[in-house]
């Protein structure tokens, strides 16, 4: 290694030179004896051994995703998820395809279809039509809707005021009806005159379902069983609230306490309302 020249190391790439380390002093406190073609194949192994590290860390570990600009693992993950994504939209556009046939089926008066998936293609979805067959619920909800109960398609007219006729109700004030019960106009219950100051009275045990302040006084609903609903409007002061039981004839509120200039009365308004349909009050309360 004496002109320390390139032709010179690749002429002695064979021959056994001496490398040694000295201190300050000039002192060698290390010294080895390597050939040209070791030194150069430890190099190559060392790099090869760090270049495979550097694949496996990059492979199986996030350390790319600290780059900028580089997703790493993450756009992999990405790319799971969304074809687990796609996989369950597939399913559930197929569950949406039967509820179509099976509403389509029995707008036409058939029987609803079974749809299965075939175990000998997991990726494809075979369509297997047949009729259900009859169970003891269907049998029952088939003889509710074709008979004459209360959800029948045969339920016969007047089947409310013949129920409604056997509940015990109790006038809510003495008055006088001074407003009939006119639906085609609009009015839905009667509208009653008080010459004096009462406590207004729930009709029937029940629930307080609404109580509102409106211009011409409270307005308070109130639920009753067997699916009655009474509305008290133009009451001057409320004593319940929403959710308050009340028993028949106990006191919900009072008129108002001054007069009214037209003839000295106050008027409230009493709807009764069964099964969704306004019924007239008069018919079954006497004031």
């Amino acid at each position: 290694m004496v002109n320390g020249n390139l032709r010179y190391f690749i002429r002695h790439m064979k021959v056994r030179h001496r490398i040694s380390m000295t201190d300050e002093s000039g002192s060698e406190v290390w010294y080895s004896y390597q050939t040209l073609w070791k030194i150069v194949g430890r190099v190559a192994l060392w790099v090869a051994v760090v270049f495979v590290a550097s694949l496996l860390i990059a492979a199986f570990t996030k350390v790319l995703d600290i780059v900028p600009g580089y997703e790493g693992i993450r756009s992999r993950e990405t790319m799971i998820e969304n074809i687990i994504k796609l996989d369950s939209l597939e399913r559930e556009l197929a569950y949406m395809t039967v509820y179509t046939e099976n509403v389509a089926q029995v707008m036409e008066g058939k029987g609803p279809v079974i749809r299965t998936l075939n175990p000998q293609e997991e990726e494809r979805i075979v369509k297997e039509k047949e009729l259900v067959a009859p169970s003891d619920i269907d049998s029952l909800l088939r003889s509710q809707l074709e008979g004459t109960g209360r959800y029948g398609l045969k339920k016969e007219k007047g089947g409310e005021k013949v129920k409604i006729s056997n509940m015990e109700m109790l006038s809510p004030v003495k008055a006088s009806v001074v407003e009939k019960f006119a639906p085609a106009d609009g009015r839905y219950g009667v509208r009653l005159a008080i010459s004096d100051i009462q406590q207004v009275c729930a009709v029937q045990d029940g629930t307080v379902v609404l109580c509102v302040w409106e211009p011409d006084g409270y307005t308070i609903q109130i639920q009753h069983s067997a699916n009655l609903l009474t509305i008290y409007r133009g009451v001057g002061q409320a004593h319940k609230q929403v959710g308050d039981r009340v028993d028949g004839g106990q006191a919900i509120g009072a008129t108002w306490n001054e007069e009214t200039t037209e003839g000295g009365a106050t008027t409230i308004g009493l709807e009764l309302w069964y099964d969704g349909v306004a019924v007239d009050p008069e018919q079954y309360l006497v004031f």
